[in-house]
This record gives structure tokens, C-alpha cells and sequence, in this order.
């Protein structure tokens, strides 16, 4: 199964598992705020409802309904009450914390045990000292093995969808039903890898190798591994760290005191160390933290054991709840981790059918030293494969695994293998693949996708179009496709071959060659390509200032080092005008048939050019399948050094000139204020060039907010050969909407971007071709504003965008609305 086939699978199975609503259940346990002591017989209620019960003598409780309720109330005499939002439908723990109350009389104040202080708040200030000599990441050098699961499981399935007939011949999986969670699942997804991890501090350097890599449904196991890698990875010493994309604070950051609550439980003893037991809750709701229990050992003052939870109130799209658990050994007297489990319970929308998903990962057989010698270092990537890593079979993993999988999780790969064996999963598969991408997938080659067969402008009037690559079922390695449309208006046929040779996948080694004739829009940089059905629906204007262009290519993308890629590509062109776009040339000019005026003519445009591309992304990951890969994005900056030089008299060549550009992107963290999204780039030219070649400012004439273009320039508006150009947006993740009541519980989001560039033109380039009438030269600044609301049912934006100068032709929109699409968790 490619990985665009996998993610129109994922994507179809969510959006077709909504059912009827199931119960609201919450349990939990009720603190003192100041002295962490249990409360016993505190009132706890739905809202809204006669449902209730009190905590018993530990202060626990639990409630569970079938009413679709979103609070909970809580009281108690001496105590403040409360009122907490809930999700609706789902089990959920929620640890509660409650203040005493204060009674002023005159200048008298009464409180319960107000003399008593807590004794977690000078312990956790211990451990938050002693953090960094505990933190297994300051190990000088440490290398040790690891096996890593992630299973994925369907929940929450309702009791009539397995006897429904539509299944078929596939109505047997619904018998491996697994109950013994809170939610009945269906297991389905599995994935394991095995290696070897090396650190160093001084000079700083890590390497993760994978010596034996699987995955159900997917040929190849490299993918859970990046996905782990990318939204798994907690480190619980740092004070704030990334989860699900989200900067989380630490349940022992260093002032960890402003954040949470603490509770010292118990003193015991964890393999034959004495421990403190204790309970934290977050000090506010909504933020990005953590609730649930730690062990701490009492002569380090480091951590053993915890296990933790999201908060309730943490605003995360689709994801219901999220829980882990870190154990720590001492081993030559350093802390380090052996085990972590994760999981995670998400859907769509809270009452419909959901998925868990679960990550293992045992740490073992830890070896440490001061410095590693350069002979052991097999690759200066964080992340490689050994040969053969994917073709071990069962006997070796028996060998490989430090302990057996369970005979659940061996079900999994055995159930799968059934599904794909069965004749009727490649109509089912199919059928999932065609809605999701677009593609119909037969056995040796996929044609489509259906949303650009047919599309409309004003120059080809109405489009047709159609597209064949081959599948990895020929090839793994070599990839041919061919692409051919028609336009009606126009009656010319536009096509495309070409070739694509990985000849590597970690690191990337890939080849390219095409031959391609077909019309684009100058000056687009958007969400779809020129000739799709959904460009064409979401146009405000006909698109009628064409280009014809022919050109071959041929490239080559190589990785190597940590994070660095080259790219070389060697390209000629020829760009010819259509409909109302005019390449006007002071030095091509005939005499109008049949009389004495004199009108310009439209010469085509011919270039040879060779370009050379440096990127660097530290440790970026990948979603990877045959040939496609999605970035799974890094948490560095993106820089990027381009060079393109334009060489006259090959081929027909008629100019010489050279680009250079280097770009910035990425996002800034800003905590519980939510992050700053950028992406920026100079540039200028040498030599001459005709306006096409030249860098016209990214435009978009359609209903869409795209981030990278600006929303209300028209394309050819502006053109520049020196510029510097900036798109930076704050997104504030509800720091502002979470707190407005009413609107707090729509979980909308508030942005605000502005996006501008400042440019030079010189008019030597004019001498070669006159700018069209609408297009300028510009020198100065251009730019727009942007605020707006996002998370709009969970996938929507909507923008209002306000032009920050004159907009310099009659047509242009001094302000807009525009709706985007993004999926945010």
C-alpha cells in the first residue's frame, strides 16, 4: 500500500465512523488546594441534570450518564465551588483540586488549617534543582538498544455495526473485538522496530540505527518509526517540550510551583530504593499541562516513575485524551530511561468512532563512556536504516525483541495478513483509495485523479485531462508517468512523461526526468494546480493571462550529513502567451495585413537554466511511502540557498542572467501564548530578463486564504528583480478566544499575520520585453494584514485580509474575506 493510499484509508475509515451518542463518565480524585489532603464527601453533579454522588474517605469519586452533559459541578463546605467543562460522551479522569474559602470580618480573616503548609512545594523545588545532574540527556556519552511498537486500534464501535450486512465476507474481523478496555476496539494496525541508539555531549552528536523495521498494511516499517520520533518524544526534564505540536509545560519545570499543585501521597519503596509519592494537578485549567502521579527518589531527588495525563481543558483538535508513562533506572549512577508507553485516544468528533493509539518502547543494555571513538559512528544522519531492515523474518525477530510481543499484538500482524489476502479487500482497498486521492488503483498502474479530469478557463474553455503512473507492483525503484488534457476552446493537447529513480530512500537519493507541454498561471503560487476542478470552482476572476510552456528537465536530490539536501536540476523552457497576456517586444515588429499600422508581435520566450539548491532542516522526519514522502516538518528552522543561472545560446537560449535567493522558515514558540508561523526570503537578479523569468509577487485570485501568497494581489500586479518578502502569523491557539464565555466552548482560535514585501525594478529588463499594462515595477513596499478565526469546526479558517497601500489598478481589492482549510491539532 503506498502512503497516499494509507492516508486516504485513515482519512475515509474517520469520516465514516459517526454513530449514535454513548455515555458521559467521569472519575477521579478531590484534593485541599494548599494541603494536598483527600476530601471526603464532596458534592460532585452534573450540571443541568439530577445526576450526583459524593468522594469517598480517598477522596474519589465517579459519575456516568447517558444525558449529553458538558460540566460538572463541585462543592463543599469551607470551599470555593466549581464549575469544570467536560467532554461529552467519552470516560475521562479529572483530579480536582479545591480553595478554601476566605470569610472576611472587619479586619478578621478565617480559613480552614490556614497554618498548614504544604510540604510538596519545598520538595518539588528540590527536584528542580537536582535536574540537571539527573537528566539522562547530560550523559557525557551513552549508547544503548531499543524495541519500539505502535499499535493502532478502532473504538468505541457501536454494538448493531458488526451484524450489518455490508461486510460481507469481512464480517469475521468484528470477532476479534477486544473488551478489555474502557472502549470495545478493534484492533488493526501494528508496527515495530529494533536498533541501536548513540549519544554525545561534547561535541554533540546522535544516531538512531534501525536494523529490522515492519508495519502492517505497508511494505516497509519506516514510517511509525518517524512518527514516534516526531510526536512521541517527551522529554520530561525540559521545562517545556512539544507534544502533538503543542508546547506542553513540565510537571517539574523549574518553577513548576506556577503551574501546579502538589501532593505528597506516600513514602515507599520502588526496587529497593526509597521513593516519594506524589499527586499534581495543574494550578489552572486550559493550559498546556499535565495531571497524575510521580515517584522521586529520595537521595537524588530523582525521577523513578511517572504517570501522567493531558489536562482536561487543554484545547487539542480530535484528540480525546493522552496519557504516559516513564520509568527510570539507576545504572552507574546516572538516571536513564528504560521504558516509556504512551496512548492516545482520538476522533473525529467526540461521539463518534475513534481510534487508540499506542506506543511502546523498551530501553536496554546501556553502555557508557566519555567520548565515543569516530570508528563506531556508522552515519552523520540521526536516523538511518541497515541493509536488510526490512526483510527480517519472524525467526530473527524472536531474537530481537528483548520481550515477546503479546499474543494480541501477534494477532495483529496475522489478522492483517488474512485481510490482505482475501480477493474482495482489493475492491474494498480501491474503493477507499479513489475517494480518498483521487486515483483508481489497479494492479500495476493508478489513473486519475478525478478532481482535475475536467476544469475551465477562459483560454482552453472547457479541460479534460488524465494521468497514469505505474505502482511499486513494477517497480520499486523506477517510476514512469504520463499525463495528456485537452482543451476544447483552444484545441491543443498539453502532455507530460516522466521519470522518476530512487535510488535510495534514507538517506534520499532520487533521479528525475520530464518532458511536459502545458498551460500555468504565471505568477501562482496556490493551494491547487492550474488545471483543477476546484481552481477553477473557487476563481473570482476568468483566468484569462495564460502561458503555454514547454520544458524539459532532469534533476538530482541527494541527502546527506544531518539534515542537509542538494538539489540540482538542468531545465529549458519555452514560454509562449495566451488569451489576454502579452509578450509586447520593442524589437520584434511586423506591419498589420492590409494596412499601415504597425502592432507588436508575441515572440516566445527561450531559456537554458541550471539551478543548485542547499537545504537544511535538523532533524526532520518523513512519512515515506515507494515514492511520495510527507514531511512531518522539524522543530528547527528551514534555511534554504538557491542558485539559478540562465545561459544564453544553448539550445536556442536568447538570455543570460542569474538568481540567488536564500530562505527562512519555521515556527517560534511562545508557550501558552501560542506560536509564531514564518517564512521569509531575499533575492535579486543579474543580468537581463524578460518580466516572466523575474520574480512576480506570489498572487491568489481566489475565495481560498492561502499563506504564502498574498490574498488580494492580482497575478502580474508586481513584478521585482531585488526583493525581500516576509509571511509571519501569530497564531494565539484560543490564549484569548478560551477565556470569552460562550465562545469559549466553540474552541475557536485567533490569528494575526501580516505579510509584505519590499522590491526594486530596474527597467533594463524592459528593453528586452515591455511590462504588460497592469503589471508594475515595484519599488517600495507592498503588504496586507490579516486577522482571523481558525479552528473553525475544526478544520476552518476565515480571514479578514486589508491591503496595507494603494492598490495600484482600478480592479484590485483594498480589503477581502477569505476562507482557508487546515487541519491543526
Amino acid at each position: 500500500m503506498t502512503i497516499r493510499s494509507l492516508v486516504a484509508f485513515l482519512f475515509c475509515l474517520g469520516y465514516s465512523l459517526l454513530y449514535l451518542a454513548q455515555s458521559t463518565s467521569v472519575e477521579g480524585r478531590i484534593f485541599d488546594g494548599e494541603t494536598g489532603k483527600p476530601l471526603p464527601f464532596v458534592t460532585v453533579s452534573f450540571k443541568g441534570i439530577n445526576e450526583g454522588t459524593t468522594s469517598d474517605i480517598d477522596g474519589r469519586y465517579a459519575l456516568r450518564t447517558n444525558e449529553r452533559v458538558g460540566r460538572i459541578h463541585i462543592s463543599y463546605i469551607g470551599y470555593l465551588p466549581q464549575s469544570i467543562q467536560i467532554q461529552k460522551e467519552v470516560h475521562q479522569t479529572l483530579d480536582i483540586a479545591l480553595e478554601t474559602k476566605r470569610i472576611e470580618l472587619a479586619v478578621a480573616e478565617v480559613r480552614p488549617d490556614r497554618k498548614r503548609k504544604n510540604p510538596a512545594k519545598p520538595l518539588m523545588q528540590r527536584v528542580a534543582d537536582a535536574k540537571k545532574s539527573n537528566d539522562p540527556k547530560n550523559i557525557s556519552a551513552l549508547k544503548y538498544k531499543f524495541h519500539d511498537r505502535l499499535e493502532v486500534d478502532v473504538n468505541d464501535i457501536p454494538e448493531k455495526l458488526p451484524a450489518r450486512k455490508i461486510w460481507g465476507a469481512f464480517s469475521w474481523v468484528w470477532d476479534k473485538l477486544d473488551s478489555s478496555e474502557q472502549r470495545v476496539n478493534l484492533p488493526l494496525f501494528m508496527s515495530e522496530s529494533t536498533g541501536l541508539i548513540r549519544t554525545q555531549n561534547k561535541p554533540s552528536r546522535t544516531e538512531k540505527r534501525i536494523d529490522a523495521a515492519r508495519a502492517t498494511w505497508m511494505e516497509e516499517g519506516d514510517n511509525s518509526t518517524s512518527v514516534s520520533a516526531e510526536f512521541f518524544d517527551i522529554n520530561i526534564y525540559e521545562n517545556q517540550f512539544l507534544l502533538l505540536d503543542k508546547a506542553f509545560i513540565s510537571p517539574i519545570h523549574d518553577r513548576g510551583n506556577l503551574h501546579y499543585r502538589y501532593y505528597i501521597l506516600d513514602t515507599l519503596e520502588v526496587e529497593g530504593r526509597v521513593n516519594f509519592h506524589l499527586a499534581f494537578v495543574p494550578r489552572r485549567r486550559g493550559e498546556y499541562t499535565f495531571e497524575g502521579e510521580f515517584w522521586i527518589d529520595t537521595l537524588t531527588m530523582g525521577l523513578s516513575k511517572i504517570d501522567a495525563k493531558i489536562s482536561e481543558g487543554a484545547a487539542i483538535n480530535f484528540i480525546r485524551s493522552m496519557g504516559f508513562i516513564q520509568k527510570y533506572d539507576f545504572q552507574n549512577e546516572n538516571w536513564v530511561l528504560s521504558k516509556k508507553e504512551i496512548i492516545m485516544d482520538a476522533s473525529l468528533v467526540g461521539r463518534s468512532m475513534g481510534v487508540y493509539a499506542r506506543n511502546k518502547t523498551l530501553n536496554y543494555d546501556f553502555e557508557f563512556a566519555e567520548e565515543w571513538p569516530n570508528e563506531v559512528w556508522g552515519s552523520k544522519r540521526d536516523l538511518t536504516y541497515d541493509i536488510g531492515a526490512h526483510d527480517v523474518l519472524e525467526e530473527e525477530w524472536v531474537k530481537k525483541r528483548p520481550h515477546p510481543l503479546s499474543s494480541r499484538e501477534m494477532d495483529i500482524y496475522e489478522t492483517v495478513d488474512s485481510i490482505q489476502s482475501m480477493p474482495q479487500f482489493d475492491f474494498f482497498g480501491g474503493l477507499l483509495n479513489f475517494i480518498g486521492t483521487g486515483y483508481v488503483e489497479l494492479e500495476h498502474v493508478e489513473i486519475g485523479p478525478w478532481y482535475d479530469a475536467y476544469s475551465y478557463n477562459e483560454v482552453e474553455g472547457n479541460r479534460f485531462s488524465l494521468e497514469m503512473y505505474t505502482t511499486d507492483e513494477v517497480s520499486k525503484k523506477i517510476f514512469p508517468s504520463v499525463f495528456c488534457a485537452y482543451g476544447k476552446r483552444d484545441k491543443e493537447f498539453k502532455y507530460r512523461a516522466d521519470i522518476t529513480y530512487v535510488q535510495k530512500r534514507v538517506p534520499r537519493i532520487e533521479w528525475y526526468a520530464s518532458y511536459q507541454k502545458d498551460i500555468e498561471q504565471l505568477g501562482m503560487m496556490g493551494f491547487f494546480d492550474q488545471g483543477s476542478l476546484f481552481n477553477s470552482a473557487f476563481n473570482l476572476r476568468a483566468q484569462n493571462q495564460l502561458a503555454m510552456i514547454s520544458v524539459a528537465e532532469a534533476s538530482f536530490l541527494g541527502e546527506f550529513g544531518s539534515g542537509f539536501t542538494s538539489y540540482i536540476e538542468l531545465r529549458h523552457r519555452k514560454v509562449e502567451s495566451r488569451g489576454k497576456l502579452d509578450f509586447l517586444s520593442p524589437n520584434y515588429v511586423v506591419r498589420s495585413p492590409g494596412g499601415p499600422a504597425w502592432t507588436a508581435e508575441r515572440p516566445s520566450i527561450i531559456t537554458a537554466e541550471s539551478t543548485f539548491q542547499l537545504r537544511y532542516a535538523k532533524n526532520e522526519k518523513f512519512v515515506s511511502g515507494s515514492i511520495e514522502r510527507i514531511s512531518l516538518g522539524t522543530r528547527a528552522p528551514i534555511w534554504t540557498l538557491t542558485t539559478t543561472q540562465g545561459w544564453k545560446g544553448i539550445a536556442g537560449s536568447q538570455y543570460r542572467y542569474g538568481r540567488y535567493t536564500l530562505g527562512l522558515e519555521g515556527k517560534l514558540r511562545l508557550g501558552p501564548l501560542g506560536r509564531i508561523d514564518y517564512n521569509s526570503v531575499i533575492g535579486t537578479y543579474s543580468g537581463k530578463a524578460p518580466f516572466p523569468l523575474l520574480e512576480l509577487q506570489p498572487a491568489n485570485e481566489t475565495v481560498l486564504s492561502i499563506k504564502e501568497s498574498f490574498n488580494l494581489l492580482q497575478y502580474f500586479e508586481y513584478v521585482t528583480d531585488t526583493w525581500a518578502r516576509g509571511f509571519y502569523e501569530w497564531h494565539g491557539e484560543g490564549v484569548l478566544l478560551g477565556r470569552i464565555p460562550w465562545i469559549k466552548q466553540l474552541e475557536l482560535r485567533e490569528l494575526v499575520g501580516i505579510k509584505g514585501v519590499y522590491g526594486r525594478w530596474d527597467d533594463r529588463h524592459e528593453s528586452i520585453l515591455e511590462l504588460p499594462e497592469s503589471t508594475n515595477g515595484l519599488n517600495g513596499f507592498y503588504g496586507e494584514a490579516v486577522v482571523g478565526i481558525e479552528n473553525v469546526l475544526g478544520l476552518i479558517r476565515v480571514d479578514f485580509n486589508l491591503q496595507l497601500k494603494e492598490p495600484t489598478i482600478d480592479f484590485s481589492e483594498k480589503w477581502g474575506i477569505r476562507v482557508g482549510l487546515g487541519f491543526e491539532l
